[in-house]
């Protein structure tokens, strides 16, 4: 079951990551005169046919400004062993599609383990605090200070991957984002495979799609087991199409529409159930 729960993780991280907590302060003064532009994503979680739960994103960008917030939550049968809910809230900046996170807050709740609140305060060279409730086991597995420089939170790591990553290249899907979650320092690699034509079984897209590779690397912060667990996860695909705001035209987002891999349990899949730039639905932007 164990190889199931981490290949399951390694999907929702790369198609989002992860009602949330409310912001704190961080990042700069928002230029209210900036055009302001929107992100809606919600995503349903199936293993094998089966019905595993349901991520959401949502996203507020204006001038150099970003909030987020996400939830995960499983649900169904797959409660019965494994029953999970994180909600989550990142700020911070982006330019040019570069993320500079400021402030980020989690909320966990798995069934066999106790609640987690999870704090993480970022500077420009990366994480300046982090504040664990109850506090994570640091010298067990530790992750160094070099290994957290320059990384994102979960959440502003979903923004970047999400915010116009290659956009304007032949190849879109070319990114890597390092991450750190408090516990551990992984990366979230795409890499471009093809152009393709989809049609979505639910009707939410048709049209065309860039076919990404999606690779969950774990750097530091686990046991031994776990890392060599973490090599031998199946490969992961995503369906990604740009989407460029009407309110701010100088803003297009990737949008993952379908995220894969065949496990052994069944094809593990991330389904775009709803997505909205400013409101309006992805099939209804042209």
């Amino acid at each position: 079951m164990r190889s199931m729960r981490y290949g399951v993780v390694g999907v929702a991280l790369a198609s989002l990551t992860l009602s949330p907590p409310v912001f704190g302060a961080g990042g700069e003064t928002v230029d209210r005169s900036s055009p302001a532009s929107t992100l809606e994503l919600s995503y349903d979680l199936y293993v094998g046919g089966i019905a595993l739960g349901k991520v959401a994103m949502s996203a507020h960008f204006q001038g150099t400004d970003y909030k987020a917030i996400s939830t995960l939550a499983t649900s169904g049968i797959v409660n019965a062993f494994w029953q999970s809910k994180i909600e989550a809230a990142s700020n911070g900046l982006v330019r040019q599609g570069d993320i500079r996170p400021a402030l980020y807050d989690s909320y966990s709740q798995n069934r066999k383990d106790e609640r987690r609140q999870v704090t993480l305060t970022f500077g420009p060279e990366g994480p300046q605090s982090l504040f664990s409730d109850p506090p994570y086991p640091e010298a067990r597995y530790p992750v160094s200070e070099e290994q957290q420089r320059r990384t994102l939170d979960p959440l502003s790591a979903a923004v970047y991957l999400t915010n116009s990553v290659n956009a304007q290249n032949a190849k879109p899907c070319e990114a890597v984002a390092p991450i750190f979650d408090g516990r551990r320092r992984y990366d979230v690699a795409l890499s471009f495979v093809k152009k393709a034509d989809v049609r979505m079984d639910n009707g939410l897209y048709r049209g065309p799609v860039s076919v990404c590779r999606v690779k969950y690397n774990q750097i530091a912060g686990y046991q031994q087991t776990l890392l060599e667990q973490g090599k031998k996860l199946p490969q992961m695909f995503a369906w990604v199409t740009p989407i460029r705001s009407r309110l701010d035209p100088s803003r297009q987002f990737m949008l993952p529409l379908r995220v894969w891999a065949e496990t052994e349990y069944g094809i593990v899949v991330a389904l775009a159930s709803a997505a909205k730039v400013d409101g309006i639905a992805v099939g209804t932007q042209n």
